[in-house]
């Protein structure tokens, strides 16, 4: 939040870009669940540092299980918990949301954001 602020006094649009790493064995429910807390978190610190939100882009982790997760979702089950967690935290002044592949493969991460 301390360097959106600092962007913004500086005529820079700061991307915010807080991951959820994938490592561990993590099922989609748990990232989602762990992606909308930091979220939440990220957005209070922005407000409370007087970010203009509307001067400034997201950048989150697709909601995806942890590499070492044995269940497989597809891409609709990824782009529903993903989507979810946006709405749930992401405030409507926000401009533009573009993604982290999050070590996804290129395919991967293309199927994903088609899904979205």
């Amino acid at each position: 939040a301390r360097y959106a602020s600092i962007c913004q006094q500086n005529g820079i649009v700061p991307i915010v870009e807080p991951e959820i790493l994938p490592d561990g064995d993590h099922d989609l429910k748990r990232c989602q669940y762990v992606t909308e807390k930091v979220l939440a978190a990220v957005y209070k610190a922005l407000s409370d540092h007087h970010v203009y939100l509307e001067g400034t882009l997201l950048k989150p982790n697709m909601v995806t299980p942890g590499h070492a997760c044995p269940i497989k979702y597809s891409p609709e089950e990824i782009a529903m918990a993903t989507v979810t967690a946006l709405r749930r935290t992401v405030p409507p002044a926000v401009p533009g949301v573009t993604f982290l592949s999050g070590g996804q493969s290129e395919e991967e991460a293309s199927l994903n954001l088609n899904a979205i």
